[in-house]
């Protein structure tokens, strides 16, 4: 009898310290959060549609409690994309334009970033989690808002669409080999010569082709012209006055597209120039060069026309 009593209250006791560790651990994760939140956040994406390797402009807005007096911390904002299931594809965690020790009570810090959706292997339904932490202490910060676990909140949702074939670009004649700078290998880049090509296939309806370049009129007497035709027709043209990267979204009329199973978009800069001549021979790079391009896409479903 001694041992089944013992054996019971043994039981029992576990039973009761489960349930306090339940409610741990429920605490640590914002489940029943009593601390008050610093303010409230927003996301607004420009498209609800996006195509795998497409571009998505973000729009953040935070509101600060007009109660928070300051902040401990210079914290990062997290950024999630979950799927469907709630498991995390990719992120975008970054820091704000004004560091949250600046900000003030009652104050609406609102900035503007682009990420280019990565090719994931999913499509469907994609929620977006954001929230408020700091890579020194380890901390996040409650917000008001629809919470989905470890004080990150919804912000946004979008679907996320298959690339079409006409999105899979072919990098022509005119370009030189992609480059990177050591400090950040995975930010890579291609030089044009003074005309490159890019073939794809024919979508057959209005589209938008998506660029960012810069080139080099620093280096010249004068601005570079950009002209971009497709199948022999002019579409756009872009004058670069400044070494700045710029990010265009340039509508291709289905008009331009000729009834070939291919289609050739042409860049032609004028002018282009030579480093180890425009540089006075510091530099040896001896290659004819146009712009730098860091990103070009095609997206048949999203026309801007």
């Amino acid at each position: 009898m001694r041992i089944e009593h013992t054996y019971l209250l043994t039981f029992r006791t576990a039973r009761q310290c489960l349930a306090i560790l339940a409610m741990l651990l429920a605490a640590g994760c914002g489940l029943t959060d009593s601390t008050p939140p610093v303010g409230t956040a927003a996301i607004t994406l420009n498209q609800s549609r996006v195509v795998l390797g497409g571009p998505l402009e973000m729009t953040y807005r935070f509101t600060v409690d007009p109660k928070k007096l300051s902040f401990a911390d210079d914290y990062h904002v997290l950024v999630h994309f979950l799927d469907d299931d709630g498991h995390l594809m990719f992120t975008d965690d970054h820091n704000p334009p004004e560091p949250t020790s600046a900000w003030q009570a009652g104050q609406d810090i609102t900035y503007e970033r682009r990420m280019i959706v990565p090719v994931y292997p999913y499509v469907g339904e994609v929620t977006v989690a954001v929230g408020l932490y700091s890579p020194s202490r380890g901390d996040r910060l409650p917000l008001i808002g629809e919470h989905l676990g470890d004080r990150s909140y919804l912000a946004a949702s979008f679907e996320m669409k298959p690339q079409s074939e006409s999105g899979l670009l072919i990098y022509g004649d005119g370009w030189y080999l992609a480059e990177s700078a050591p400090m950040d290998p995975n930010r890579e880049w291609q030089w044009t010569s003074d005309q490159a090509t890019i073939t794809f296939r024919n979508p057959r309806v209005a589209s938008t082709f998506y660029l960012e370049l810069n080139g080099r009129p620093d280096l010249l007497e004068t601005a570079q012209v950009v002209t971009l035709t497709v199948d022999g027709n002019v579409i756009y043209s872009l004058e670069l006055s400044s070494p700045d990267q710029t990010f265009h979204a340039i509508p291709v009329p289905a008009a331009s597209l000729s009834e070939a199973e291919m289609s050739v978009l042409t860049l032609t800069v004028e002018p282009s120039f030579v480093p180890s001549v425009v540089i006075g021979g510091e530099n040896s790079d001896d290659r004819e060069l146009g712009v730098r391009v860091f990103y070009a896409f095609l997206d048949p479903a999203n026309s801007q026309n």
